[in-house]
């Protein structure tokens, strides 16, 4: 007992003593992304370029979500050699781990900072969407929500590409499966303990939250245990499961890749912005890629292949770089055709949000985590997270919520609500988030539902801005072009207004801030989203798989290059409709049986 009594207290003393530092490294910003293009490629470093010195079975460009699976999955291959390419750097950073440290990861280091230019239908915004740029990609700066969506979603991808035996839900549920370690659906059909990514509740319930569920409950909508069980409807409300493992965001880089870089065949090198695929005779050859001022050349072996994992914004990009895409836009930008596939770039499919926010007693995360008017941790709070992973820095902010139907003949929901037990400032719940993580007040007390549309009609694309490979490409996330989309977000906003308005929340919920009150017809309902609109963080489709006579397709159902040999994309860009939920567990999935169809 002593012994286990002189432990725990050297725990306590260790963890006091970082507690300093921790709570300053929570008040300050990692280094900003500016958002800018980086330095043009200019001739001299044209001429400094050279090449590596082997050849690789396998280059993987991009260490992201998807990437980091494939890096480990490729390597465990006796004989094989592995190059994973990653434009970002480590994500081993302590604001990454903390989940409430979401909020200061936007516009950060650690984000592409990507932003759509002046949308008509969004009352000529710039839409900002946030893309991770470090190992890991974006499920370092996600909102770590596990969603698979609904078994009809994966219905319409077998549809869509023709293979029921790739792609059906029966075929990538073994998949979900592989990749997750579920402590919280320990005696499911549909779950799995045995595998990397770590899946679990957040550690802590903030009174709020148990009394939207109440709410929830007192309006005749059904309490859900597993938002992922497919033998029900998804439909319903609850607590949402989240990829964390002892209270500690758990990255696709954690997961996969942290033990995987041990092995000798495996090289990761980071801050390796990829430029161009090399293709001759319709294959693809090498990587070219920048690494500070030299571009260097990452030539495959003849059997090998270059596996895109990107991104859904730069996995086309880089193909339209490298000569792969609509003909007509490479020609008005001087580029040489190598495979005309007019798909590469368009279907782009996002979760459009909106947010219904209220006022409410101190009650709240702000009151849970800061010391009264700042956003420094209250230290016995940072304790219980160093020690124990519980606490309210366990809390991602949404990790209550639900899945509606706005109309009762739909198949399957339409609407998602996130619960927050706070508020922000901004009613562009994207921008609130990050005005949070940059200010020095903390949420204000409040609570938000952010309303999002979860099988959103619209489409934008990504298309090129210029030739330079260090300019961004030029984005149009396309929300709210298609008018369904409108009434969705409207009906959603009806159906969190009754919610926030309910006796559940016993008198500590007051006056409605965002939309107001003002707001309660069609036309001033239909400004308010327009004005407000923002990404729920889930772009795919750009890369679309499909039949390989479909002309819009640019990977065939085996996830290759229509037109090119050696060539794949293993990313959520080749999703062909988006799944009714965060894309972060179907990115995995995909990759899962993308490592299995390569090495097949």
């Amino acid at each position: 007992m002593a012994t286990f009594s002189a432990i725990r207290l050297a725990k306590a003393l260790v963890a006091g003593m970082l507690i300093a530092r921790f709570a300053q490294a929570f008040v300050q910003q990692p280094h900003r992304s500016s958002g800018m293009p980086l330095r043009t490629l200019n001739q001299a470093s044209l001429n400094n370029m050279f090449m590596s010195a082997d050849a690789f079975d396998y280059v993987i460009v991009g260490g992201g979500t998807s990437g980091c699976v494939l890096a480990n999955r490729l390597s465990e291959k006796k004989g094989s050699k592995v190059l994973v390419l990653e434009a970002g750097g480590s994500s081993d950073n302590k604001l990454i781990k903390v989940p409430t440290a979401t909020v200061k990861l936007f516009r950060s280091m650690f984000d592409w900072v990507f932003e759509s230019h002046k949308e008509k239908a969004c009352a000529d915004r710039d839409i900002y969407l946030p893309r991770g740029k470090a190992l890991g990609g974006s499920s370092c700066i996600n909102v770590m929500l596990y969603h698979r969506g609904d078994k009809k979603d994966y219905e319409k991808w077998s549809e869509a590409t023709g293979a029921r035996h790739l792609w059906s839900p029966d075929s990538v549920l073994p998949y979900f499966k592989k990749a997750e370690a579920n402590k919280v659906m320990k005696n499911s059909e549909y779950h799995n303990q045995g595998g990397l990514m770590s899946v679990d509740h957040v550690q802590y319930q903030n009174p709020l939250s148990k009394m939207f569920l109440s709410a929830c409950k007192n309006l005749g909508f059904a309490e859900k245990e597993d938002f992922n069980d497919w033998s029900q409807s998804q439909e319903g409300v609850g607590r949402f499961q989240v990829t964390q493992k002892r209270g500690r965001r758990w990255t696709s880089a954690m997961s996969y890749l942290k033990k995987a870089k041990r092995r000798s065949n495996l090289e990761v090198e980071t801050n390796a912005h990829a430029t161009k695929v090399t293709v001759e005779d319709g294959k693809a050859k090498s990587v070219i890629y920048r690494q500070g001022d030299e571009l260097v050349e990452a030539k495959v072996a003849p059997e090998g292949e270059i596996l895109l994992t990107a991104g859904a914004i730069q996995s086309p990009h880089l193909l339209m770089l490298s000569g792969i895409g609509d003909e007509n836009e490479l020609q008005q930008h001087n580029i040489p055709v190598v495979q005309n596939l007019p798909g590469v770039g368009k279907n782009m499919q996002d979760h459009p949000a909106v947010v219904v926010a209220r006022d409410a007693e101190d009650i709240g995360l702000s009151h849970a985590l800061f010391k009264k008017g700042t956003n420094e941790v209250r230290p016995l709070q940072a304790l219980k997270w160093a020690l124990t992973g519980k606490g309210p820095l366990t809390s991602v902010g949404c990790d209550h919520g639900g899945f509606f139907k706005t109309k009762p003949d739909l198949e399957s929901p339409d609407v998602q609500l996130r619960f927050i037990a706070g508020r922000g400032n901004n009613p562009d719940g994207l921008a609130a988030y990050t005005e949070i993580g940059q200010s020095e007040n903390g949420f204000r007390p409040g609570i938000s539902l952010q309303v999002i549309g979860i099988r959103a009609k619209s489409q934008g694309t990504v298309k090129l801005a210029s030739a330079n490979p260090m300019d961004k490409p030029r984005v149009e996330s396309g929300f709210l072009t298609n008018p369904e989309d409108v009434e969705t977000l409207k009906n959603g906003i009806k159906i969190a207004r009754q919610i926030a308005e309910s006796d559940a929340f016993e008198g500590k919920v007051h006056q409605e801030v965002f939309p107001g009150k003002e707001i309660n017809d069609d036309a001033s309902m239909e400004q308010y989203i327009r004005s407000t609109v923002h990404t729920a963080n889930a772009i795919v489709g750009t890369c679309r798989m499909g039949r390989r006579d479909d002309p819009e397709a640019v990977v065939d159902p085996e996830l290759k290059v229509i037109g090119v040999d050696g060539l794949r994309v293993v990313d959520s860009s080749v999703m062909p409709n988006i799944p009714g939920g965060q894309t972060g567990a179907p990115t995995v999935m995909l990759a899962e049986k993308a490592a299995d169809l390569i090495m097949a």
